[in-house]
């Protein structure tokens, strides 16, 4: 996140120096940013000589940047106000879900309990369900595979909440041979599902990890390579053509639990989790 951050204000502002002023880094610091980034997208965003600024890569990963630093900012403003007054809750969740499930379940939340106050923490499925079940956590919200195991014991409660179908994605000029497949970092459901069920279709594919799951969709919508989105990430751009779907699917789905330990956490806030019920499954809208 901080990369795209450090890009976007590089990009707005004409200059590494502009970007350093701005973000209070050093010079360096912006540079190995961009560097990185760079790296990890296996092309120049920025021209170091010669006319122009950004390069065509560059130009088309800043709206994509902007739309992903903007989720962001409006995941942490609801996290934000749900800072007025008691209860407290310790809530985890997944970096995938950060951007597209919780805001949602914070507001549900917040308008059944006035003045819930939430500090979030954001880890791996694996983490996430053990600091529920030590109490480090009340409440989590993490996803999984469909048909891995997931843990089951009378102190921790559990509400299953969405199942949905991922799509492999590149954009519209993808064409023959797919180069490079775009992956969230080690721990992620995506990742895992990548590695099982796609990797092994693809035997000439370079595995790029570009961190998270907006990392993947910023990256497919730049012609950098194919990722693996939730239908919820992926839905709209199809829809108009900016990305498009490779014939590979995978029967398995991406279910996304809320999780909590039935002793620490304040019961008015379980009271409204058991209320809670499943949203209806996404299915990718170009399933046969």
């Amino acid at each position: 996140m901080r990369w795209l951050e450090t890009f976007a204000a590089a990009a707005r502002g004409g200059s590494m120096a502009s970007a350093a002023s701005s973000l209070g880094y050093a010079r360096s610091t912006v540079t190995g940013h961009i560097q990185s980034l760079e790296r990890s997208l296996g092309t120049r965003l920025f021209v170091r000589a010669g006319d122009g600024w950004l390069t065509s890569a560059g130009s088309t990963l800043l709206p994509h940047a902007e739309s992903v630093l903007e989720g962001v900012d409006r995941a942490r403003q609801a996290v934000k106000a749900c800072d007025q007054r008691s209860p407290a809750l310790n809530v985890g969740v997944t970096e995938s879900l950060a951007e597209y499930r919780l805001p949602m379940l914070l507001r549900t939340l917040t308008r059944l309990l006035p003045g819930l106050k939430a500090e979030v923490r954001t880890g791996t499925p694996a983490e996430l369900e053990r600091q529920v079940l030590t109490g480090a956590l009340h409440v989590a919200l993490a996803n999984s595979i469909s048909d891995e195991k997931v843990l089951r014991t009378d102190e921790v409660g559990r509400r299953r909440l969405w199942e949905e179908n991922v799509v492999l994605v590149g954009g519209p000029s993808l064409r023959g041979t797919v180069e490079r497949v775009l992956t969230t970092r080690e721990g992620c459901v995506y990742r895992t599902l990548t590695e099982q069920d796609f990797l092994p279709r693809l035997p000439h594919a370079e595995m790029v990890q570009v961190g998270s799951l907006s990392g993947v969709k910023a990256s497919a919508l730049s012609g950098m390579g194919v990722g693996l989105l939730p239908m919820t990430a992926a839905k709209a751009h199809l829809h108009s053509g900016q990305l498009v779907e490779l014939p590979l699917r995978t029967p398995r789905t991406v279910v996304t639990d809320v999780v909590w330990n039935q002793r620490q956490c304040p019961s008015a806030v379980t009271v409204q989790l058991q209320r809670l019920r499943p949203a209806a499954a996404v299915v990718a809208a170009t399933a046969a």
